[in-house]
């Protein structure tokens, strides 16, 4: 069962089961596999605010952890942005001091490198 588990944990979320690392925010959309209200009620009737929101939190807390990849990219699902387009991630990651690595387009994630520190 946990090695189920652990093939659904992934995507930049946090384990299936567990808590987040210390200093990274918690998600009020939920952070597992399976949808909670809220994000359900976002998939059906999200305004761009609410994604922009979503998106924030997500990628806050892919900053928090840190690099998933040796290159030094996050990466963020799709599910999180989808609302939001990429024009609005990029808005966003752009004040944090990322930005999308249009040339690392991952099936179902987009790919995000360090431009500068952030403020």
């Amino acid at each position: 069962m946990a090695m189920v588990a652990s093939l659904f944990a992934g995507g930049g979320g946090t384990p299936l089961f567990g808590s987040a690392p210390k200093g990274v925010p918690k998600d009020p959309y939920g952070d597992s596999v399976l949808l909670s209200r809220r994000q359900y009620q976002l998939e059906l009737n999200g305004t761009p605010e609410q994604w922009r929101e979503r998106a924030g939190f997500a990628l806050r807390r892919a900053i928090a952890q840190g690099p998933q990849d040796p290159d030094g990219t996050i990466s963020l699902p799709v599910s999180v942005y989808r609302g939001l387009g990429l024009e609005g991630l990029d808005e966003l990651a752009g004040a944090l001091g990322w930005r999308l690595d249009r040339e690392r387009l991952r099936f179902g994630a987009m790919a995000l490198k360090q431009v500068s520190a952030p403020h």
